[in-house]
Protein backbone atom coordinates (compact mmCIF):
# COMPACT_ATOMS: atom_id res chain seq x y z
CA UNK A 1 0.00 0.00 0.00
CA UNK A 2 1.16 3.42 -0.89
CA UNK A 3 1.59 5.90 2.13
CA UNK A 4 -0.65 9.15 1.42
CA UNK A 5 0.76 12.19 1.84
CA UNK A 6 -1.34 14.56 3.04
CA UNK A 7 -1.16 18.56 1.64
CA UNK A 8 -2.02 21.45 3.37
CA UNK A 9 -4.73 23.36 0.83
CA UNK A 10 -2.97 26.31 -1.21
CA UNK A 11 -4.98 28.31 0.41
CA UNK A 12 -3.92 27.69 3.83
CA UNK A 13 -0.39 28.58 2.59
CA UNK A 14 -1.29 31.77 0.58
CA UNK A 15 -3.03 32.99 3.92
CA UNK A 16 0.33 32.42 5.72
CA UNK A 17 2.57 34.26 2.98
CA UNK A 18 0.03 37.44 2.52
CA UNK A 19 0.19 37.38 6.48
CA UNK A 20 3.69 37.53 6.43
CA UNK A 21 3.96 40.07 3.68
CA UNK A 22 1.68 42.57 5.41
CA UNK A 23 3.50 41.92 8.60
CA UNK A 24 7.10 43.09 6.90
CA UNK A 25 5.31 45.85 5.29
CA UNK A 26 3.98 46.99 8.92
CA UNK A 27 7.15 46.75 10.31
CA UNK A 28 8.68 48.66 7.93
CA UNK A 29 6.51 51.32 7.94
CA UNK A 30 6.31 52.18 11.54
CA UNK A 31 10.35 52.50 11.48
CA UNK A 32 10.47 54.41 8.53
CA UNK A 33 7.30 56.72 9.88
CA UNK A 34 8.81 57.24 12.94
CA UNK A 35 12.15 58.00 11.43
CA UNK A 36 10.82 60.36 8.65
CA UNK A 37 7.36 61.50 9.23
CA UNK A 38 4.83 61.07 6.88
CA UNK A 39 5.60 63.36 4.30
CA UNK A 40 9.60 62.56 4.41
CA UNK A 41 9.09 58.99 3.34
CA UNK A 42 7.71 56.98 0.62
CA UNK A 43 5.93 53.79 -0.01
CA UNK A 44 9.01 53.19 -2.62
CA UNK A 45 11.38 53.86 0.21
CA UNK A 46 9.51 51.18 3.03
CA UNK A 47 8.80 48.55 0.46
CA UNK A 48 12.41 48.70 -0.06
CA UNK A 49 13.09 48.63 3.58
CA UNK A 50 10.47 45.51 3.91
CA UNK A 51 12.21 43.39 1.11
CA UNK A 52 8.96 43.21 -0.81
CA UNK A 53 7.90 44.67 -4.18
CA UNK A 54 6.18 48.28 -4.12
CA UNK A 55 3.30 47.60 -6.08
CA UNK A 56 2.26 45.04 -2.97
CA UNK A 57 1.95 47.56 -1.02
CA UNK A 58 -0.90 49.61 -3.08
CA UNK A 59 -2.65 45.80 -3.01
CA UNK A 60 -2.44 45.04 0.34
CA UNK A 61 -3.38 48.56 1.71
CA UNK A 62 -3.98 51.11 -1.17
CA UNK A 63 -2.63 54.88 -0.12
CA UNK A 64 0.16 55.81 1.66
CA UNK A 65 -2.39 57.38 4.10
CA UNK A 66 -4.33 54.11 4.67
CA UNK A 67 -0.79 52.15 5.31
CA UNK A 68 -0.11 55.05 7.74
CA UNK A 69 -3.05 54.51 9.67
CA UNK A 70 -3.00 50.61 9.03
CA UNK A 71 0.95 51.07 11.15
CA UNK A 72 -1.19 52.89 13.83
CA UNK A 73 -3.57 50.37 14.31
CA UNK A 74 -0.99 47.59 14.53
CA UNK A 75 1.15 49.40 16.94
CA UNK A 76 -2.09 50.45 18.94
CA UNK A 77 -3.41 47.11 19.06
CA UNK A 78 -0.69 45.23 19.92
CA UNK A 79 0.44 47.61 23.07
CA UNK A 80 -3.44 47.53 24.42
CA UNK A 81 -3.55 43.49 23.72
CA UNK A 82 -0.62 43.72 25.65
CA UNK A 83 -1.79 45.92 28.13
CA UNK A 84 -5.43 43.92 29.05
CA UNK A 85 -3.56 40.38 29.17
CA UNK A 86 -1.08 41.49 31.40
CA UNK A 87 -3.87 43.53 33.12
CA UNK A 88 -6.05 40.49 33.33
CA UNK A 89 -3.32 38.35 34.44
CA UNK A 90 -2.97 39.60 37.65
CA UNK A 91 -6.37 39.70 38.41
CA UNK A 92 -6.49 39.03 41.99
CA UNK A 93 -3.22 39.89 42.95
CA UNK A 94 -2.38 42.58 45.70
CA UNK A 95 -3.08 46.07 43.89
CA UNK A 96 -0.02 47.94 45.04
CA UNK A 97 2.19 44.89 43.23
CA UNK A 98 0.12 44.43 40.52
CA UNK A 99 0.75 48.34 39.16
CA UNK A 100 4.56 47.78 39.91
CA UNK A 101 4.32 45.19 37.47
CA UNK A 102 2.15 47.06 34.85
CA UNK A 103 4.91 50.11 35.43
CA UNK A 104 7.98 47.34 34.70
CA UNK A 105 5.82 45.77 31.50
CA UNK A 106 5.32 49.50 29.75
CA UNK A 107 8.81 49.93 30.35
CA UNK A 108 9.49 46.48 28.59
CA UNK A 109 7.65 47.34 25.74
CA UNK A 110 9.06 50.92 24.89
CA UNK A 111 12.49 49.03 24.99
CA UNK A 112 10.55 46.87 22.67
CA UNK A 113 9.15 49.52 20.40
CA UNK A 114 11.06 52.81 20.57
CA UNK A 115 9.81 53.84 16.86
CA UNK A 116 6.45 53.71 18.40
CA UNK A 117 7.43 56.80 20.61
CA UNK A 118 8.98 57.95 17.72
CA UNK A 119 5.96 57.55 15.78
CA UNK A 120 3.65 59.63 18.19
CA UNK A 121 6.58 62.49 18.01
CA UNK A 122 6.07 62.29 14.27
CA UNK A 123 2.72 62.05 14.42
CA UNK A 124 2.12 65.36 16.82
CA UNK A 125 4.30 67.65 14.49
CA UNK A 126 2.57 66.58 11.09
CA UNK A 127 -1.21 67.18 9.62
CA UNK A 128 -3.64 68.00 12.43
CA UNK A 129 -6.20 65.80 10.93
CA UNK A 130 -4.10 62.28 11.12
CA UNK A 131 -3.39 63.46 14.85
CA UNK A 132 -7.21 63.88 14.93
CA UNK A 133 -7.75 60.61 13.86
CA UNK A 134 -5.41 58.79 16.00
CA UNK A 135 -7.15 60.70 19.12
CA UNK A 136 -10.63 59.67 18.47
CA UNK A 137 -9.32 55.94 17.40
CA UNK A 138 -7.10 55.18 19.99
CA UNK A 139 -5.59 57.81 22.38
CA UNK A 140 -8.55 58.98 23.92
CA UNK A 141 -9.70 55.51 25.34
CA UNK A 142 -6.18 54.58 25.97
CA UNK A 143 -5.33 57.19 28.13
CA UNK A 144 -8.61 56.91 30.10
CA UNK A 145 -7.64 53.54 30.77
CA UNK A 146 -4.20 54.19 31.88
CA UNK A 147 -5.78 56.85 33.86
CA UNK A 148 -7.13 54.95 36.24
CA UNK A 149 -4.33 52.73 36.51
CA UNK A 150 -2.36 55.91 37.39
CA UNK A 151 -5.22 56.97 39.89
CA UNK A 152 -4.38 54.27 41.83
CA UNK A 153 -0.79 54.30 42.05
CA UNK A 154 -1.04 58.05 42.96
CA UNK A 155 -3.31 56.90 45.87
CA UNK A 156 -0.58 54.46 46.92
CA UNK A 157 2.06 56.73 46.59
CA UNK A 158 3.46 54.90 43.73
CA UNK A 159 3.19 58.02 41.71
CA UNK A 160 3.68 61.79 42.52
CA UNK A 161 0.03 63.53 43.76
CA UNK A 162 -1.22 65.58 41.04
CA UNK A 163 -2.74 66.04 37.92
CA UNK A 164 -3.13 62.47 36.41
CA UNK A 165 -2.86 63.41 32.69
CA UNK A 166 -0.10 66.07 33.55
CA UNK A 167 1.70 63.09 35.34
CA UNK A 168 1.17 60.41 32.70
CA UNK A 169 3.15 62.39 30.41
CA UNK A 170 5.74 62.98 32.80
CA UNK A 171 6.00 59.60 33.24
CA UNK A 172 5.91 58.31 29.71
CA UNK A 173 8.96 61.12 28.66
CA UNK A 174 10.85 59.42 31.44
CA UNK A 175 10.28 55.42 30.60
CA UNK A 176 10.58 56.37 26.85
CA UNK A 177 13.65 58.63 26.29
CA UNK A 178 16.38 56.31 27.34
CA UNK A 179 15.02 54.83 24.25
CA UNK A 180 14.42 57.24 21.87
CA UNK A 181 17.56 58.54 22.37
CA UNK A 182 19.55 55.22 22.31
CA UNK A 183 22.22 56.02 20.11
CA UNK A 184 22.83 59.51 21.93
CA UNK A 185 22.94 57.28 25.36
CA UNK A 186 25.34 54.86 24.07
CA UNK A 187 27.75 57.16 22.60
CA UNK A 188 27.41 58.89 26.11
CA UNK A 189 27.49 56.45 28.03
CA UNK A 190 28.89 53.69 25.90
CA UNK A 191 26.23 51.20 26.98
CA UNK A 192 23.45 49.43 25.35
CA UNK A 193 19.98 50.67 27.15
CA UNK A 194 18.45 47.75 25.68
CA UNK A 195 20.34 45.22 27.76
CA UNK A 196 19.24 43.42 30.29
CA UNK A 197 21.04 45.02 32.58
CA UNK A 198 20.04 48.75 32.16
CA UNK A 199 16.39 47.93 31.09
CA UNK A 200 16.81 46.42 35.03
CA UNK A 201 18.21 49.54 36.08
CA UNK A 202 16.08 51.49 33.92
CA UNK A 203 12.67 50.00 35.88
CA UNK A 204 14.62 50.34 39.57
CA UNK A 205 15.10 53.82 39.04
CA UNK A 206 11.99 54.73 36.78
CA UNK A 207 10.15 53.25 40.41
CA UNK A 208 11.96 54.43 42.81
CA UNK A 209 11.52 58.18 41.06
CA UNK A 210 8.04 58.04 40.67
CA UNK A 211 7.29 56.58 44.07
CA UNK A 212 7.98 59.86 45.56
CA UNK A 213 4.66 61.03 47.64
CA UNK A 214 5.65 64.76 47.22
CA UNK A 215 2.65 66.43 45.76
CA UNK A 216 2.56 68.63 43.01
CA UNK A 217 -0.68 70.02 43.63
CA UNK A 218 -0.94 73.82 43.24
CA UNK A 219 -2.63 75.74 46.51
Amino acid sequence: MKNSVIKKPAKRSEQVRTQETKSKILEAALTEFAGSGFDGVSTRAIASKAGVNHTLISHHFGSKDALWKATAEWVFETYTKQFFERREALNGVEVHAMIRTLIKNFIEFCAKLPDFHRFMMQANQGDPERLNWLTDRFLKSGSDAELGILQQAQELGLMPKGDSLHIRYLFIGAATSIFTFAPEFSRLSGKDPFSDAILEQHIDYLSRLFSKTNSLETN
